[in-house]
């Protein structure tokens, strides 16, 4: 053992430890980043420095081996201060503002979870607040006293991979992701590529990750401790609640997993352990939470009666296919899938001894040439055809229409529409994967757990459950079970399951391409990036060939976008205030946007459009030239132009677009016009020349002091009250457009002032005409229609509370929106501004 001391606590440690392994077990907490239990030491980041008596200047404690008879001191006043520095340069090049936001506390209060975002500009827009070591530390360390600029790189958000959103802005280079890729696979499929200040985590010569060697198991994004690297499906969802081991049933492999819940949904599946025989392949990493939570699912019991089908109650259904199947006793066949549980095998093995009937499994398909079912199949279809059998229990998509006419009753259960659901007789939702618990058995014949984490959807039952009630119905005997540990532990000498040819978790190219006979591509539309048949329509571009142009689109600054639309009959019509419904495709959604200019004599409206959802990328995704289904609008009531005296308007966000028409407006009633405009950070501002040409006074405001006032609108209008009562004069109507929380604050702040004050509402809106009602608030105790009575009212008067509420009604249905397909154009043709050796020049 080795004795040494860490802040005067004696510690003994194992020969090989470091001075950071020293002070973990003295329970001394030294921060650090690139620090990770499952890497070796690297000394990147330098957070974990210490002072080491005798020793020159300050060692990074997880390079340092422990020695015998050291003095260590980890929180001296200057480690502190150098600490504080180091963290400031790190911060300096990843997004802060919210860090040192005035607002922060009473931001997160009424906004805890991070709001959907392109880009992550500040905590509130990433994915991965609540799990940020940089947060962490930067919150913990408090003040900080170099107050260094942000220097936003500004990089592209990559998601032309399958699976992956990457966000190199974040990114402190901490080398986590590419060590445990090398770790895990010998040959790191990522690395730090370019130098000084344009080094940064890629490929090499910027391939795609399909093609640069990744296998997809998800390991880099596991550990990566900023969210550069996020799970497109799981980012939005939040930290998982419940992280239990399961096993993955979808190919023969069994491999283990950990299953992530939040809030009794399945968001991930990851890794038990960073270590090469525990990774997973693609499928299971990112497809297994896909698949339970496909849109598709059955959700109720079905009977068809006289060519009618209907939902029925489980009771009746269950009645139904007992019927069916006792009339064809001797003649009854039940087909499965291999992606059930050892215990839903068995008793669907006994289900069909009971009937005299047969019994087979059909295992998963690979990819590619070996993808035709088995032989044995076709002895069956053969068998249907002839009447051998007449009654069929179905689990899975394993028959076509015209396979299944020989059927006199067919018993569908299955997760997910098979090809023959009109003609079942009975359709039975079944829970599947981390839906339903029991055992499985591997091909190296290893028996493994299955973990019930998941709440099936609907009235779906475990498939379990399912075949003991049937056989319960027929009063066939050994299915008296209460509970599944009764079935598990008759079952004996099942055979392992055959190898599933290939290698999924090192070729993305020999993955499973069905489940219990569906194509995993229709599921999870990614997996067409690796070859997997579909049979969705292959086109990459469904965009109308008619409708109204896009003449210009570009992005302002991150996540803000300015598209100019030809739509004459709206630019003659246009008044401030007012706002438009888009949709970019026959079949998107209708979503509202506010006009921040037009001109009628081109045909002309400019919008500006915060990337926050599926409609808004949609839109910003859209190439100069497209064309947009429809553009439907002015809509809402225009802002009433008046002579006031002097009007001060604020514009936070995609505000900043939406006061221009009002300012200039005012401004030519004779106001006088003082616009304040608000950003995160200075590099988050826009339209400054533009708005000052049409005010006053233009005044600024940043969140983190880097531009004008430190704080928001509020501050500004605080000062901007002050400086008119000094002057004996006075503000004769205010106007804030932004985030809900922001226009709550200008309306906590302005209330007492009893100054006349007006915002832009934001509720939900679907078809903007005030039939549907979505759009509902609260308005001194009186209901009101945002789209047709507002969109601005006064705002002290808005019941906010409710607003907040209505605005998050729908917020994981809006996260289960967003696409979670490739973009096979940009997989296959890279733009060549991103080509090259990877030195930066």
């Amino acid at each position: 053992m080795i004795n040494l001391t860490i802040d005067g606590k004696p510690v003994a440690v194992e020969p090989g430890a470091t001075v950071l392994d020293a002070a973990r077990l003295a329970g001394v907490a030294v921060p650090t980043i690139c620090d990770h239990k499952d890497l070796s030491p690297y000394g990147a980041c330098r957070m974990c420095i210490v002072e080491i008596e005798g020793v020159r200047g300050f060692p990074t404690s997880c390079t340092t081996p422990a020695a015998e008879g050291m003095q260590v001191r980890t929180s001296t006043p200057e480690l502190i201060t150098l600490r504080k520095r180091t963290l400031e340069l790190m911060l300096s090049g990843h997004p802060n503002s919210c860090l040192v936001c005035p607002h922060r506390e009473a931001c997160e209060t009424m906004r805890p979870k991070a709001t959907k975002a392109g880009r992550s500009t500040r905590c509130g827009f990433c994915s991965n607040k609540e799990e940020c070591d940089i947060r962490t530390m930067a919150l913990e360390a408090g003040s900080r006293d170099l107050n260094l600029p942000t220097l936003y790189a500004a990089h592209n958000l990559e998601r032309d991979d399958p699976f992956m959103d990457r966000d190199y802005n974040l990114c402190i280079l901490c080398a986590r992701c590419w060590r445990i890729c090398e770790k895990i696979h010998g040959k790191p499929a990522i690395s730090i590529i370019n130098r000084g200040k344009d080094a940064r985590v890629g490929t090499a010569f910027h391939k795609s990750h399909v093609h640069s060697g990744c296998t997809f198991c998800g390991s880099c994004i596991d550990i990566c401790p900023t969210g550069t690297l996020t799970d497109r499906f799981a980012r939005w969802y939040g930290k998982p609640d419940a992280k239990t081991p399961s096993a993955c049933l979808l190919c023969p492999e069994g491999c283990s997993l950990v299953a992530q819940t939040h809030s009794g949904k399945l968001v991930a599946a990851t890794m038990t352990a960073f270590q090469p025989e525990a990774s997973l392949c693609a499928l299971g990493r990112f497809g297994y939470a896909q698949i339970v939570n496909a849109p598709t699912r059955l959700l109720r019991p079905a009977i068809r009666e006289n060519g009618d089908a209907f939902t029925v109650d489980w009771d009746t259904a269950l009645d139904t296919a007992a019927d069916g199947l006792k009339r064809h006793t001797g003649r009854v066949g039940v087909l499965i899938s291999a992606a059930t549980s050892r215990e839903e095998q068995y008793l669907y093995a006994r289900l069909a001894a009971g009937l005299d009937g047969r019994f087979a499994v059909v295992p998963a398909l690979p990819a590619g040439r070996d993808a035709s079912p088995p032989k044995w199949l076709a002895e069956w279809l053969a068998d249907i055809q002839s009447g051998k059998i007449s009654a069929l229990v179905l689990g899975g998509d394993f028959l076509d229409r015209e396979q299944a006419d020989g059927l006199d009753f067919l018993v569908v259960v299955d997760s997910l529409p098979v090809r023959v659901q009109d003609k079942a007789n009975v359709v039975l939702p079944a829970a599947l994967l981390a839906e339903s618990a029991g055992t499985l058995r591997t091909a190296a014949g290893e028996i493994k757990p299955l973990a019930r984490v998941s709440r099936a959807p609907g009235q779906a039952r475990p498939e379990w459950e399912i075949a003991r009630d049937i056989g319960l119905r027929l009063a066939l005997q050994g299915f008296q079970f209460t509970t599944l540990d009764q079935v598990t532990a008759l079952i004996q000498d099942d055979a392992p399951p055959a190898p599933f040819p290939g290698n999924p978790r090192q070729d993305v190219f020999s993955l499973p391409a069905t489940y219990r006979g569906h194509l995993l591509a229709d599921i999870v539309p990614a997996l067409t990036a690796f070859g997997l048949p579909t049979t969705h329509s292959p086109s990459l571009d469904d965009q109308p060939t008619e409708g109204f142009e896009l003449l210009e689109i570009r992005e302002l600054v991150p996540n803000m976008h300015l598209l100019r639309i030809h739509a004459p009959q709206v630019a003659a019509h246009a008044k401030p205030g007012q706002f438009v419904i888009l949709m970019a495709r026959e079949t998107s959604e209708r979503t509202p946007f506010t006009l921040a200019d037009w001109d009628a004599k081109a045909g002309s409206i400019t919008l500006i459009i915060e990337e926050v959802g599926r409609s808004s990328r949609e839109l910003i995704s859209l190439s100069q030239g497209a064309r947009l289904a429809h553009v439907s609008g002015p809509l809402g009531q225009a802002f009433p132009i008046e002579h006031k005296g002097t009007v001060v308007l604020g514009g936070g966000c995609y505000g900043i677009g939406a006061i221009l028409p009002l300012a200039r407006a005012l401004k030519e009633a004779g106001n006088r016009v003082i616009s304040v405009i608000e950003g995160s950070s200075a590099y988050l501002l826009y339209w400054e020349d533009e708005v000052r040409a049409v005010s006053d006074e233009l005044r600024i405001a940043t969140k983190d002091g880097t531009r004008g006032t430190y704080g928001g609108v509020q501050e500004v209008f605080q000062n901007i009250r002050e400086q008119e009562r000094a002057r004996n004069t006075s503000i004769d109507m205010i106007v804030a457009v932004g985030c809900t929380f922001m226009m709550r604050m200008v309306s906590e702040l302005t209330k007492p002032w009893a100054v006349p004050t007006f915002v832009a509402l934001n509720p939900i809106m679907v078809d903007g005409t005030g039939m549907c009602g979505a759009c509902r608030v609260s308005i001194h105790d009186e209901t009101k229609f945002a789209c047709i009575d507002g969109p601005f009212f006064d705002a002290h008067g808005v019941d906010w509370d409710e607003l907040a509420c209505r605005r998050g009604a729908y917020a994981r249905e809006e996260v289960e929106a967003l696409p979670q397909t490739v973009d096979l154009n940009a997989l296959m043709f890279p733009e060549t501004t991103k080509q090259g050796c990877g030195c930066g020049r």
